[in-house]
């Protein structure tokens, strides 16, 4: 996935200290004496999820059918309030270990509890972005304020950011219709003060759109640009909502955009303008959302519906092309996270995932134009078979090394019972 999407066969990957020290033909491979491995296969980067909420495998198919504003406040905002550290550590152990055996590598998570999701992520082995999430819980008590929230975020930050080099922390202020105008200066301030990210849903729906503009006379992108948002690097999720001036205020201030297309189909929120965004320089990425809106957490399929959307409602097969999805899953996730992953190459990390190759879906692709193709429309996450973060082994023959996958379903399932009521 570098800039003319070079296809090695066969090919050779050089691994040291965490980065790929080189990468190109077997034929003109530098001599080495370190240990080798073949593995066979086709070798690609690890898909990056910009925007995820994984702990919420401990809500999975909550509120099916409902539109997002009842669906948050009748079947998610209510058991959120009962959450504890521990339940969010053991839904995000569960998210980890479907992540990676998805071929993700790297998550970007706003939620609850925090520190126990970026305790989870570093015990499962993946590269996670942490934005604690930031609004008034409704039902969740004093401890759940937007003010409180912020400053445990901004110690999260202090804690945790540049201690390990897979872990990074934001801020995560939830939306413009759940902060108020001086919540959102506060983040600001905060953001600026720590030079962190600023992960934000934006204009999901269209019914969260009339209730900011009626609220403070414009659309989310102007509030964000008064109260000073958008003078911090801004990852803004969804994004369906926005007029051409909001795209193009959003272009002049390089806020990046999560692209979540099943999660958004599957609430009936609309479908945000991708090619527009494209067309304009901004930087894109795509996302699963959380397994409790979208049902799964598998990047693969955000990868093959993100074109097929974008081309059924522009009635154009070229409106966003294969390789640019394959992009929006891998150095356009990385780049939107500011992270030096998605692509293979020298100095970048060494995060990669294995596909199986001796699969029907690879048959015929005798070119390297038709196995990218073939990775698009026919390949899935079915034929991962072996996930490295960082250089080190995380998921070998399907299985993920890090996490007790039977324990984590049990857990997740027994306490998922008692936030459900039963």
């Amino acid at each position: 996935m570098d800039e003319d999407c070079h296809v090695y066969r066969p090919g050779v990957l050089d691994v040291v200290g965490g980065r790929i020290e080189w990468v190109g033909e077997a034929t003109v491979a530098p001599a080495t004496d370190l240990p080798e491995r073949r593995v066979g296969g086709l070798l690609m980067p690890g898909l990056v999820n910009a925007h995820g909420h994984s702990s919420m495998t401990l809500l999975r198919g909550a509120g099916d059918e409902l539109p997002l504003a009842r669906w948050l406040s009748e079947a998610i905002w209510p058991k959120e309030a009962r959450l504890t550290p521990d339940d969010v550590w053991w839904g995000m152990q569960l998210g980890c270990a479907e992540l990676l055996r998805a071929g993700v590598t790297t998550t970007c998570e706003m939620y609850l509890h925090s520190r126990a999701v970026a305790d989870a992520a570093l015990g499962a082995g993946i590269r996670c972005v942490v934005t604690p999430g930031i609004f008034d819980l409704p039902g969740a008590g004093p401890g759940a304020t937007w003010q409180r929230l912020l400053e445990d975020a901004a110690q999260l930050h202090e804690d945790l950011d540049g201690r390990n080099e897979r872990v990074c922390v934001g801020l995560g202020p939830h939306a413009a219709y759940t902060l108020p105008s001086d919540g959102l200066t506060a983040v600001a301030k905060v953001a600026t003060e720590l030079d962190a990210l600023v992960h934000v849903h934006v204009a999901e729906s269209r019914a969260e759109d009339e209730v900011v503009r009626k609220r403070h006379g414009c659309g989310a992108p102007e509030l964000f640009a008064r109260t000073g948002i958008l003078d911090c690097r801004v990852l803004a999720a969804h994004a369906v909502w926005l007029e051409d001036a909001e795209l193009d205020l959003f272009a002049r201030h390089d806020v990046a955009v999560a692209h979540c297309p099943q999660s958004n189909a599957k609430l009936g929120s609309g479908i945000a303008r991708v090619p527009a965004m494209l067309a304009r320089g901004l930087r894109v990425g795509i996302g699963t959302d959380g397994p409790a809106s979208n049902g799964n957490l598998d990047l693969w399929e955000e990868l093959r519906l993100s074109p097929l959307l974008a081309r059924a409602v522009a009635c154009d097969a070229s409106a966003l092309g294969t390789i640019e999805a394959l992009r929006l899953a891998t150095s356009g996730g990385a780049a939107v996270l500011g992270l030096d992953c998605g692509v293979l190459a020298a100095g970048r990390l060494a995060d990669f995932v294995r596909l199986e190759f001796d699969d029907a879906a690879f048959v015929p692709a005798r070119r390297d134009g038709e196995i990218l193709a073939l990775l698009v429309w026919a390949a899935s996450s079915r034929l991962v078979t072996d996930v490295w973060v960082a250089g080190r082994h995380r998921v070998e023959s399907g299985v993920c090394r890090n996490v007790d996958e039977p324990r984590a379903r049990r857990e997740v399932a027994t306490r998922a019972r008692r936030l459900a009521g039963a």
